[in-house]
């Protein structure tokens, strides 16, 4: 009870932080608890980007939030187009043939196999990319990011081990949200 107490009092205070510093572009509303679970995931997403830092060079002009071809994902267009740090957000669909390293976050959704999700891991090892997922047990499987739905509330956990292999870093303040973090 108290860790689900916990849990829910991390998602109030996350999307204050979002609301207050004018980070979160999405309507208020969306952190109902009615809001789909799409609309909460893309806001987490675009959030991540936020509070990101990716080696010098990798990001130019924009930021680039891929998603797999098959993902039927329509609520991405919310902060599609969107600025962070004077960069725009752009969502591009991705497939292994013609994946080239230039996302900065990619999101694999718990629709995908999980040979698929596995070979989209090992295609990313050691790639300056945020991997996000709510896949059960992606961070077991070697993911960065877990997204979790209790049927309540949306939460996460970070593998910060996985994160700072990769060549990124996570601004303080989603470490402090994240219901665990693996590798401190």
């Amino acid at each position: 009870m108290l860790r689900q107490f916990r849990i829910t009092i991390q998602a109030i205070i996350f999307v204050l932080i979002l609301v207050t510093t004018n980070i979160f572009h999405v309507p208020i509303s969306m952190a109902s608890t009615t809001a789909s679970e799409q609309s909460l995931i893309a806001a987490f997403l675009f959030n991540f980007l936020k509070f990101t830092e990716w080696p010098d060079g990798i990001v130019t002009g924009e930021l680039k939030l891929c998603i797999t071809e098959g993902q039927i994902f329509k609520e991405l267009d919310t902060i599609s187009g969107r600025l962070i740090q004077s960069k725009r957000v752009i969502i591009q669909r991705v497939n292994f043939r013609g994946f080239q390293s230039d996302c900065q976050l990619l999101y694999l959704s718990r629709e995908e196999n999980i040979d698929q999700i596995y070979q989209w891991l090992k295609i990313t090892d050691h790639k300056p990319i945020l991997i996000v997922s709510n896949v059960n047990e992606f961070l077991d499987m070697g993911g960065m990011i877990i997204l979790i739905n209790n049927g309540k509330t949306l939460s996460f956990e970070i593998d910060l081990e996985r994160i700072k292999h990769a060549g990124l870093k996570l601004n303080a303040q989603l470490l402090q949200i994240a219901r665990d973090v693996r590798g401190r």
